[in-house]
């Protein structure tokens, strides 16, 4: 990553007084640059890098919070999902039921382009069929992250419209971290393939950022779901517990099965009470 101040301080065990949103601000643009660096030289970034860089980052965050409003979880071995999603996320509405949207994770080309959200061959089962099944079995909204740069070629002319609760319009930084609809994905790329982030940019295109910023920024989904509900031993919670603790351990165990539809990470924010209301975070 680019030399960053924010980072350097955190490493150094200062961390910066940052609410969620600002931090969740924060990480897109960190993402924005790093990405425009990387295009700049015409080169490219793993999707994985870049999820490895996102999860790790709002860990840091979860790690200096008390009470955490934000906590994040991962199965302890590599698991396969059938329906493509690669990150859970839970959205807490203030009343303890959580909604579900189910995150398929892409990052940007140097020329602009999602080389992957493209048509396949005829009859073959697109990711975006899996993730709409998803919705219709589990309840869930499915999107797609989409890692974004400026990059050489393709990138959209006009600028960001979209204004948030706070009348506040997202700088294009903001979009390093972006959400669009899996549905829209799918009917973009029926019109043309591979998708280009300026094909979605700005009218179905969500920052990230307004997850954490405002309150129920994203389109109910069909079914609540309470903690209960999506505990499963197969997760541990990072940064949950010492090593030595030994409730930590164990859990490679074979009856540890992950739950179908569940992705390998999840994330469950809780919206503080004046959020969920639609007030000012504080």
């Amino acid at each position: 990553m680019l030399s960053d101040p924010i980072l350097a301080a955190i490493l150094h065990g200062h961390y910066p007084p940052m609410s969620l949103c600002d931090y969740s601000s924060y990480l897109s643009q960190r993402v924005y640059r790093h990405l425009s660096d990387v295009f700049r030289y015409e080169l490219s970034f793993s999707e994985l890098g870049m999820t490895d860089h996102f999860i790790l980052d709002l860990v840091r965050f979860t790690h200096r919070r008390s009470p955490a409003t934000i906590k994040v979880y991962k199965t302890s071995w590599p698991v396969e999902t059938a329906f493509g999603n690669d990150i859970d996320l839970f959205v807490g509405d203030g009343t303890g039921q959580y909604d579900w949207y189910a995150l398929q994770a892409k990052v940007m080309s140097h020329e602009g382009e999602f080389n992957d959200l493209k048509l396949k061959v005829k009859g073959e089962l697109h990711q975006w069929h899996k993730l709409l099944l998803h919705e219709r079995l589990f309840g869930s909204q499915a999107f797609y992250l989409l890692y974004v740069g400026k990059s050489k070629t393709n990138f959209p002319p006009t600028r960001p419209t979209k204004q948030d609760c706070h009348g506040v319009v997202a700088p294009i930084g903001d979009y390093g971290l972006s959400l669009v609809k899996a549905l829209d994905i799918y009917k973009t790329v029926t019109r043309t393939t591979p998708m280009k982030f300026s094909d979605v940019f700005p009218d179905l295109v969500e920052p990230l950022r307004s997850i954490f910023c405002c309150p129920r920024p994203l389109p109910p989904t069909a079914k609540k779901y309470s903690e209960a509900e999506i505990f499963s031993p197969a997760y541990r919670q990072v940064y949950a517990r010492e090593k030595r603790d030994a409730s930590s351990r164990d859990y490679n165990a074979l009856d540890h099965v992950l739950p179908d539809g569940f992705a390998p990470l999840r994330i469950l924010i809780d919206l503080n009470p004046d959020l969920a209301d639609g007030g000012t975070p504080s």
